[in-house]
C-alpha cells in the first residue's frame, strides 16, 4: 500500500418545516421548490449505527480512532508528519450536504486539498451511506485531545501541491460519477460496490494494484481462495495458508475494518472478485 495515499488528516471536516398541507390537486404543475420539498421528505433518515458500521469498513474509524479524537498516524523523514484530525470538533465545520461534499468531491471547509483521503473510494458511496455516516458522526461524544498535533508538510511537499507536481490525487474525485441512492442489492452488483467502497484505497483504483513498485497486490490474487478461506481472511485476518499475511498488514486491516462484514457481503464480494 503507498503510505501517502494514507495520509488521512482525512476528515479535516465546511459549517450546517414540515411542508404544509397539501392543496387540492388541480391541473396545474406543481412548482419546482414544492416538489423539491416533497421528495427531500421522502428521504430516510441516517442510521448511526449503521453509520458507523459503514465508517468502520471504510476506514474512518481506524484512521481517527475508536473514540473520533484523532491520532497520530505516521510520516516520512523531512517530508511529511500525519495526523488524523478529531472528527468531534471538525464536523462543526461542515452541514451534512458539506460531508457529502467532502466525502464524495472532496471539497473542505476552507479549500485545503484533503491530503490522502480516499475521495477516489469514497466517491463510490451511496446516498444513504453517506447519510449513515453522517448522523454516527453527529452523534459521536464530544472528545477533548489537546495534544494532537497538526499534519506537517515539508515545503517540497507544499510546493508540489501547489504546482499540480504531487504524484497522488486520491484525494481528487473522478468526473461523472453517479453514486447510487442505496447500495445495490443483486450479489454481484453488491460485491462490486463493496469493492470499489472498500479495497480500492490499497489495492488501487481498478483493484489491479498500484504498480510494480508497490508491495499491494492486484485482487486476482481473490481468486486462489476458497469461499471458506475467503470468508476467515475478512473474519480474522488469517490468509489461506493458516498464518497471518506476509506483512500483516491486511490481516491487521481484515480485523478492525472487514469483520463487521456480514455472510451476505462476503459472499457477494467474493462473488465479485471471482468474476472479474
Amino acid at each position: 500500500m503507498r503510505l501517502p495515499l494514507l495520509l488521512v488528516a482525512c476528515f479535516s471536516i465546511a459549517g450546517c418545516n414540515a411542508p404544509a398541507p397539501a392543496p387540492e390537486a388541480s391541473a396545474a404543475a406543481a412548482p419546482p421548490a414544492a416538489v423539491a420539498v416533497a421528495a427531500a421528505a421522502t428521504v430516510a433518515p441516517g442510521d448511526p449505527v449503521e453509520g458507523l458500521r459503514v465508517a468502520r469498513r471504510v476506514g474512518c474509524v481506524g484512521c481517527h480512532g475508536k473514540s473520533g479524537g484523532g491520532q497520530e498516524l505516521w510520516g516520512e523523514p523531512g517530508k511529511f508528519k500525519v495526523y488524523s484530525a478529531n472528527l468531534t470538533v471538525a464536523r462543526d465545520n461542515y452541514d451534512d450536504a458539506g460531508i457529502d461534499g467532502l466525502l464524495r468531491l472532496g471539497r473542505t471547509h476552507d479549500g485545503h486539498r484533503p491530503l490522502g483521503m480516499p475521495v477516489m473510494m469514497f466517491e463510490h458511496l451511496s446516498d444513504r451511506e453517506v447519510r449513515d455516516i453522517t448522523v454516527w458522526l453527529r452523534s459521536i461524544p464530544a472528545v477533548s485531545n489537546p495534544g494532537l498535533k497538526k499534519t506537517w508538510l515539508s515545503d517540497e511537499v507544499r510546493k508540489q501541491l501547489d504546482d499540480g507536481s504531487y504524484p497522488y490525487d486520491d484525494d481528487r474525485p473522478t468526473a461523472g460519477m453517479d453514486p447510487p441512492e442505496v447500495p445495490p442489492t443483486d450479489p454481484l452488483a453488491l460485491g462490486k460496490h463493496l469493492a470499489f467502497t472498500s479495497c480500492t484505497e490499497c489495492h488501487g483504483r481498478d483493484l489491479n494494484g498500484w504498480g510494480p513498485d508497490d508491495p499491494t497486490p492486484s485482487l486476482i490474487v481473490a481468486k486462489a481462495y476458497t469461499p471458506e478461506h475467503f470468508s476467515r481472511l475478512m473474519k480474522t485476518g488469517i490468509a489461506s495458508n493458516g498464518k497471518e499475511t506476509k506483512t500483516g498488514f491486511m490481516s491487521d486491516v481484515a480485523r478492525g475494518r472487514f469483520s463487521i462484514l456480514t455472510d451476505a457481503e462476503i459472499d457477494a464480494l467474493k462473488q465479485y472478485l471471482d468474476s472479474r
